[in-house]
């Protein structure tokens, strides 16, 4: 139990529950900006859309989000508190995980593109509608909602295959006497 709980009592809502929330907002401002207010997001070519939006995530992401959630809340993963790792990156540690930050919103936009996608043509499909008829189009609070679930799903996976590599680490250095 930590000293907050004891001062102020249980939490209402898990600070995880939080972090989720700003990170939504923050998806959805950044859609509303990129996709609404920039030419990118009228450009035929998706790709431009992509990549913009994709950077200007990560980059909100690295300088709004992580800054306030990583005070302000206490992230929960795998029964740990994620926090403590943010801030004892080294210098080019940091530049990585913000290199690998910016690339992962651009995968994770890209999922949200096909996926926004794959449904407008499976609905045109199913309701025999001309080709190239956009029935769910693009907004603020679907994407960062479709966001949400793919970052938590990617972030998911990550942590499954650092736990694998772990356990296969611990089994290397089992068989071969190496003691950490």
């Amino acid at each position: 139990m930590l000293n907050r709980e004891k001062k102020y009592g249980k939490k209402k809502i898990s600070d995880n529950v939080k972090a989720s929330i700003l990170r939504w907002w923050i998806a959805g401002m950044c859609y509303f900006f990129i996709g609404f207010g920039t030419q990118a997001g009228g450009f035929a070519d998706p790709l431009d859309l992509i990549f913009f939006l994709g950077l200007g995530l990560g980059l909100a992401t690295l300088f709004l989000y992580n800054p306030v959630a990583y005070r302000m809340f206490d992230i929960v993963r795998n029964g740990k508190i994620y926090n403590q790792s943010y801030f004892e990156r080294s210098g080019w540690q940091n530049a990585m995980f913000k290199l690998t930050e910016i690339l992962k919103n651009m995968v994770l936009v890209f999922f949200v593109y096909m996926t926004y996608q794959c449904v407008n043509v499976l609905l045109e499909n199913l309701l025999h509608l001309p080709k190239g008829t956009i029935i769910i189009p693009g907004e603020p609070i679907g994407f960062a909602a479709i966001y949400i679930i793919y970052y938590h799903l990617l972030t998911k996976l990550a942590d499954k295959a650092a736990q694998m590599k772990e356990k296969g680490r611990a089994k290397q250095d089992e068989q071969s006497g190496i003691y950490r």
